[in-house]
């Protein structure tokens, strides 16, 4: 197959649906940061002529079970018409959920457990980039560039997966650069950057 579609899937609600997730002086809800990044993203591929879908466009906060049929539905769907899928879950980070903030800083991309070729390899060009790109905060820089752990949204899927860990929220530093226009444009950066690699090795066409 010579095409591919990226599937952009935005974790957790808005406030109206999913309470707590959000940094300790209430600026940042993740569902509402994760959603607006998605968006971001898809005009950034839109631009550069690579095909990606919002994998939850609602406001509330789709199921994981809900969201991995989804996405295998798709994938099956777009199989059959000779087209890959990869699916790319937005979330940030947190140290702790007591409302305070704390240390733990920087960026950082997750596979599942039994995760394909293509997702170690995906996940592996994002962990460089971040790290060329100074977006690892204080974060362990492991040999592979990628944690592993037994996440659902991971772990189910059908097609190659990645979960990037967008910096924390309850890190007044990260907090900042997470809010601000910089911050924003340097994280989509990275995505287009090691989206276009990944397309690259595989000789993907847009």
């Amino acid at each position: 197959m010579d095409k591919v579609i990226f599937l952009i899937d935005n974790g957790h609600g808005t406030r109206k649906y999913t309470r707590g997730k959000c940094s300790p002086d209430r600026r940042i809800y993740e569902g509402e940061w994760n959603r607006e990044f998605a968006a971001m993203l898809k005009e950034r591929l839109d631009s550069v002529g690579v095909q990606s879908i919002l994998l939850v466009p609602e406001e509330k906060d789709i199921p994981l079970k809900s969201r991995v049929e989804r996405a295998n539905t798709i994938t099956s769907n777009m199989k059959a018409a000779g087209i890959d899928t990869v699916l790319i879950s937005i979330h940030i980070n947190a140290a702790a959920s007591d409302d305070k903030y704390h240390n733990a800083s920087g960026w950082t991309v997750w596979i599942s457990g039994n995760a394909s070729k293509k997702s170690r390899e995906l996940s592996k060009i994002f962990a460089d980039n971040a790290v060329e790109m100074g977006l690892t905060g204080n974060r362990a820089i492991l040999p592979t560039g990628y944690w592993a752990a037994s996440l659902y949204i991971l772990k189910n899927t059908v097609c190659p997966a990645i979960l990037c860990e967008n910096m924390f929220m309850d890190n007044i530093g990260d907090e900042e650069f997470l809010l601000s226009e910089e911050g924003k444009k340097r994280l989509i950066d990275l995505y287009e950057n090691s989206i276009l690699e990944y397309m690259q090795i595989y000789d993907y066409k847009s």
